[in-house]
């Protein structure tokens, strides 16, 4: 793809490239730098752009506009307001956003643009002027491609001039070739936050100004041959050596055990792919896991890590080290083998051999991953893979190596990128299994340093410590108390996407066959009589209840619509009575302070006093059949983005018990905005997630039923953090 845009003079530009590594403040200095803004953070090559539309006047202060009904907070001020109207098939659709000065933008979905905007079209490329130093290169970069700001992004330059005509740069997934040099090779990382493999791109700035653009989902082989010219936070390792020694992790008590150690046995994956992609932050995931394995009485026979390049003593980490090999600092090294699919051949091999009917297996996999040849966005099948070292595995191939294994039970921990897809390869009869994404989306580093991932942290904290996610107070933490503490706990819950249309946000899966196989399963064991968890005073179960049929027509229809009921008996919920309940179209029945808006989320929910049994965008029909025993709606309709059927109920029990049901439909699968749903209820201060929120279809599911058992034992810091 080639471009000539030059929107600045030269020495202008030149002034933006004195402080490349992150000085962002007062960036974008006039509405047409924003609109540049727009066009290299929302819009990109998105071909769903209708209009764009904008307010040249500016906006000052914390930025709150009206877009139809809705009320958005878009940022601080000062800088510029847009609109931009997407082709989103059968119903409007807008991405409002706001461009500050300091080149951040903030982007809100709506259905309809604020009032005051004037058309804003692209504004006219100049022409092109001779280049002569990478420190022009870069200028150029930044202005045409991406609007006038490196925020946000991580830019690396190659470190010697392209002087032929065209440069080929090997990738993980092929070789990209650039033509029109000579010129000045740039690697940009559009989305530094995610694991790969994710939106990035290859960018030749040829010495008559030209840009020569490939975009590609992972980086080079060899990113010794670049210069990294953007600052990012570095993640140390939390368990260095000689630290580990005295770390909270090895001193920390054995937690309880319901299956002796000699039938537990776990195995440990993470490639890296290479030493400039093996990030600190996958050892750190690993070794948090592994020493949380010897809180459990592990043995150290039956832990097998598969890292990187294993026991080379080679650099293999972009911080010119060598991982350690001792996880828990006792000396003796915990890594046995490099990851790699001969090496995880090996290990299944071995296990085969050895686990019997008596024996639990756990896997737990981290770095990066991605979709198989094939299977391009939206990504409507779950075929994935797994980065090793220098290779990858599929997912049909992973769930092969572990189909060898006969055992008791399996559970499985996927934190990578498109892990859904390992979730759907996975499961089965006497597993449990989750992770951090959907199989179409990106997985995410915890911020502000990127020391950890977060999803597989917080699921391996609360296995740590049972005071932070014990609901029963058992003094265990399960497979399912651990997924719904990470489910809450993960920051990154947006249902937007980006100009690459890549996702934002995070969506955790989650699989259990038997379904309450995730509430008898600790790091400690199987233990069938552990009691179910309890969060806001209710257990939640699965039921084969059927669906219930609505008599008679419905008696609301609507979008983005509330309307109030009466209901036939006082509802207690989480023992509070409620004489009347807000019906909303979207999915959800509010208890206080209700919302139009189907913009949903985890942290959206455990804000208010609710019960969601598919809380989305959707436009419904509403039925209500109501008796003194009980009162059930039910909701029937198609989602707002892209039309597909909808239906769900909910039925209301006098003692404050609930149940929800899905009939057909209700299939939430590949990456759209606005695309996902959530799931269970709130008192406004305790979050109860239900197990649904882990599946991408609620197809005829089995209804979920949440049973009032009382006032939950006290778990003070479970209450504060899923209801933060």
């Amino acid at each position: 793809m080639r471009q000539h845009r030059h929107f600045f003079t030269l020495a202008v530009l030149l002034v933006l490239v004195a402080c490349p590594a992150g000085a962002f403040s007062a960036e974008i200095s006039s509405y047409a730098q924003a609109r540049d803004r727009l066009e290299a953070q929302v819009i990109g090559d998105r071909s769903d752009v209708v209009e764009v539309m904008g307010n040249p006047a500016g906006m000052t202060g914390p930025v709150e506009v009206t877009a139809g009904t809705q009320r958005l907070r878009l940022g601080n001020g000062p800088g510029w307001l847009f609109a931009v109207r997407l082709n989103a098939g059968k119903n409007p659709l807008y991405l409002i956003a706001f461009v500050g000065r300091d080149a951040s933008v903030d982007t809100h979905e709506a259905k309809a643009a604020p009032p005051g905007l004037t058309a804003a079209p692209r504004r006219i490329a100049r022409q092109a002027a001779a280049v002569t130093s990478r420190e022009a290169a870069y200028a150029v970069l930044l202005a045409d491609l991406l609007g006038h700001s490196a925020a946000g992004r991580r830019i690396h330059a190659a470190t010697a001039k392209v002087d032929g005509s065209s440069v080929a740069v090997p990738t993980w997934r092929g070789t990209i070739t650039l033509s029109g040099g000579p010129g000045w090779l740039f690697f940009v990382d559009d989305v530094p936050k995610a694991n790969w493999g994710h939106a990035c791109r290859y960018v030749l700035v040829s010495e008559d100004g030209g840009l020569h653009v490939q975009k590609a989902q992972t980086p080079p082989n060899d990113m010794g041959a670049f210069t990294e010219l953007t600052s990012w936070p570095e993640a140390a390792a939390r368990f260095s050596m000689p630290e580990a020694k005295t770390s909270a992790a090895a001193a920390a008590p054995v937690l309880r055990q319901s299956t002796p150690a000699a039938n537990r046995y776990a195995v440990i994956i993470s490639g890296g792919w290479n030493q400039w992609s093996n990030y600190p932050r996958y050892w750190n995931d690993c070794a948090f896991f592994f020493n949380t394995l010897k809180q459990y009485g592990f043995l150290d026979d039956n832990i097998t890590v598969l890292f990187a390049d294993g026991t080379d003593p080679a650099v293999d980490r972009p911080d010119g080290r060598s991982s350690p090999l001792d996880f828990d600092g006792d000396g003796v090294p915990d890594i046995r083998y490099s990851a790699t699919k001969a090496n995880i051949t090996l290990v299944f091999n071995q296990l085969a051999a050895t686990l019997g009917p008596n024996d639990i297996l756990y896997i737990f996999t981290t770095d990066h991953g991605g979709a198989q040849d094939g299977n391009a966005a939206p990504y409507s099948t779950p075929d994935v893979v797994l980065y090793l070292w220098g290779e990858m595995i599929t997912g049909d191939e992973l769930a092969a190596e572990v189909n060898k294994v006969t055992a008791k039970a399996v559970a499985g921990i996927f934190e990578q990128c498109f892990s859904g897809g390992m979730v759907e390869k996975l499961a089965g009869t006497n597993r449990v299994v989750m992770s951090a994404s959907r199989w179409w989306e990106l997985s995410y580093a915890m911020g502000p340093d990127y020391t950890y991932d977060e999803f597989s942290y917080y699921v391996t904290a609360a296995l740590a410590d049972p005071a932070t996610a014990d609901t029963n107070a058992d003094g265990t933490v399960t497979m399912e108390e651990a997924y719904l503490y990470a489910l809450a706990r993960d920051s990154h819950q947006s249902e937007s996407l980006d100009s690459f249309l890549d996702n934002i946000g995070e969506h955790p899966s989650y699989r259990s066959d038997p379904w309450d196989l995730g509430r008898t399963l600790s790091l400690g064991g199987s233990d069938p009589a552990a009691p179910a968890p309890r969060l806001a005073g209710y257990v939640q179960t699965q039921t084969d209840e059927a669906f219930p049929t609505p008599s008679g027509s419905a008696i609301w229809s609507g979008d983005d619509a509330t309307w109030n009921y009466t209901l036939p008996f006082p509802f207690l919920l989480a023992g509070q009575s409620h004489p009347t309940v807000t019906v909303s179209s979207n999915g959800i029945l509010y208890f206080a302070d209700p919302s139009i808006s189907g913009k949903n989320s985890i942290n959206g929910l455990a804000a208010a006093r609710a019960i969601a049994p598919q809380w989305d965008d959707l436009i419904t029909s509403v039925s209500v059949t109501a008796t003194s025993q009980h009162v059930t709606f039910v909701w029937q309709g198609v989602t707002y983005v892209d039309q597909r059927p909808v239906n769900m109920a909910t039925r209301l029990f006098p003692d404050g018990s609930f149940t929800l049901y899905y009939g057909s439909g209700n299939d939430l699968s590949s990456r759209l905005p606005l695309r996902d749903k959530t799931i269970g209820m709130s008192t406004g201060t305790v979050l109860h997630p239900a197990l649904g929120n882990g599946v991408a279809s609620l197809d005829a599911a089995r209804a979920l039923a949440f049973r009032w058992v009382g006032t939950p034992q006290a778990v003070p810091a479970v209450n504060l953090l899923l209801s933060e």
